[in-house]
């Protein structure tokens, strides 16, 4: 993996937690309560912080399994990343009502958002085969009978 892809996950699972966080204070700002039927009732800041920064690391995580062993790696993770937003959005509606449900799922939204399309930047639309050349053109073995 290059330093570039590498830079470009970490800022990612930094960015996560900030846009998520920015989300939780604007909507507090607005009145939501964030009240949850588990816990102590509500979700606050470190909740937010934490949960958001596991998700973008085990985006990662994801993200590095499908890049060494999937052909389309790229299709695979925003297949991959979509259906975990939308299961993600389970947690909400089940334990939370009304505005906080809608809240809550705006949270997931946004957290998913910078997640998915972050690490899918990183990720190659294609795995190349191992054992092939990068500095150097393809050629045909017989170059001397086809003039490759």
């Amino acid at each position: 993996m290059s330093d570039t892809n590498t830079r470009r996950r970490a800022g990612t699972v930094v960015a996560a937690p900030l846009a998520a966080l920015a989300a939780w204070g604007l909507l507090r700002v607005a009145g939501v309560d964030f009240a949850v039927s588990t816990g102590d009732g509500h979700v606050g800041a470190g909740d937010v912080i934490v949960s958001a920064t596991v998700a973008a690391l085990l985006g990662w995580v994801v993200v590095r399994v499908l890049t060494s062993r999937v052909e389309r790696p790229r299709l695979w993770w925003l297949r991959i990343g979509s259906t975990c937003t939308g299961v993600s959005m389970v947690g909400p509606n089940w334990l939370a009502h009304d505005v906080d449900s809608v809240a809550l799922m705006g949270l997931h939204l946004v957290t998913a958002l910078v997640i998915v399309f972050g690490l899918a930047a990183t990720v190659p639309v294609r795995r190349r085969p191992p054992g092939l050349a990068t500095d150097r053109p393809e050629t045909c073995s017989c170059a001397s009978a086809c003039g490759a």
